[in-house]
């Protein structure tokens, strides 16, 4: 018997998978763990070094490859469908558990306080096109007060690396039948949303994982239509939570001041003049850096300035 399973949703991972696995696979509990894992229809190698691994590991690793490909929701529930422990890790194929007592850590979490639905801890972000490495990139949201923790998860500024699960308390309240049946292809924010709308949660105020940002990643695409796409969804799911659960009139000002500062940021990067201006007339409370994307959004030549400047800094924050 399981107590923890990791759910690992894969597509396409070929260039991180290894490093994902391997860092799975070391890690130290006190109890039994599996790897359940849910490949979307990978056109690479990624589910043929999956397999190799489940063939070394036949004990700890539980793979399927769907017959279809399904989205990253569908798939997530598919895959949380197969897992057997009490608590469930989520994880994906490009990211990287540091400690090798993460796990162990955030069982011991659940284990001692059987209301929480949820254990969130710390991560680095590791910039792969840039060789970036930001360290502790979410202390703010670890280290904030519970009350500021959920409002920034309602607003979409949690990213949701290295969080553990109640499993039975996801099936309780998370509506996977509704997001599934509307399309919806984020996993995370809906899932976030109703745990903590019902649920108490934790926070390990420590750095346990490596959050690896690329071009190749769903949520970090290069692609305007893609980000267009993710940005209207993410108002949509935020428009229901705020009439199921009936958020103050404040919080849908601040979501939508946000909504539109990053439309905004990728109209700047884009060259998108129409909606830009749409975009920067939305905002509220106008800010320097908003005025920058807003002129890069009408004048191209301005993005150039503005990506050396990114590039500029970047570079300090490259690791030694």
């Amino acid at each position: 018997m399981y107590q923890l399973s990791v759910l690992l949703i894969a597509y396409n991972n070929e260039k991180y998978i290894k490093e994902t696995l391997d860092s799975l696979i070391k890690q130290k509990t006190s109890f039994k763990y599996e790897i359940v894992v849910g490949d979307d229809c990978s056109t690479d190698l990624t589910f043929k070094i999956i397999s190799e691994y489940a063939k070394k590991h036949p004990y700890l690793f539980n793979i399927q490859q769907n017959k279809s490909q399904l989205g990253i929701l569908n798939n997530f529930k598919t895959t949380l469908d197969r897992c057997s422990g009490e608590f469930v890790f989520n994880f994906d194929g490009d990211d990287i558990v540091k400690d090798e007592f993460a796990l162990e850590k955030l069982a011991h979490v659940l284990k001692n306080n059987s209301n929480l639905g949820f254990v969130d801890s710390g991560f680095d972000c590791y910039i792969s096109e840039e060789n970036a490495l930001i360290k502790f990139w979410n202390k703010k949201n670890i280290v904030a007060t519970k009350k500021e923790y959920k409002k920034r998860m309602l607003l979409g500024q949690v990213i949701p690396v290295g969080i553990c699960f109640r499993k039975d308390l996801m099936y309780k309240f998370v509506d996977f039948e509704y997001f599934i049946d509307k399309k919806i292809t984020i996993e995370d924010y809906p899932v976030l949303v109703d745990m903590v709308m019902n649920c108490d949660f934790e926070r390990i105020n420590e750095s346990l994982h490596i959050y690896r940002l690329h071009s190749a990643s769903y949520s970090n695409t290069k692609s305007f239509d893609k980000l267009f796409f993710l940005s209207e969804q993410m108002l949509n799911l935020f428009n229901y939570f705020k009439l199921k659960y009936k958020f103050p009139e404040e919080l849908n000002e601040s979501y939508l001041e946000l909504h539109y500062k990053q439309l905004l940021f990728n109209c700047g990067k884009n060259s998108q003049k129409k909606l830009g201006k749409k975009s920067f007339n939305s905002i509220k409370k106008k800010s320097f850096r908003d005025i920058i994307y807003y002129l890069a959004s009408q004048y191209p030549l301005l993005l150039k300035i503005v990506l050396v400047y990114k590039k500029t800094y970047l570079k300090f924050m490259k690791p030694s």
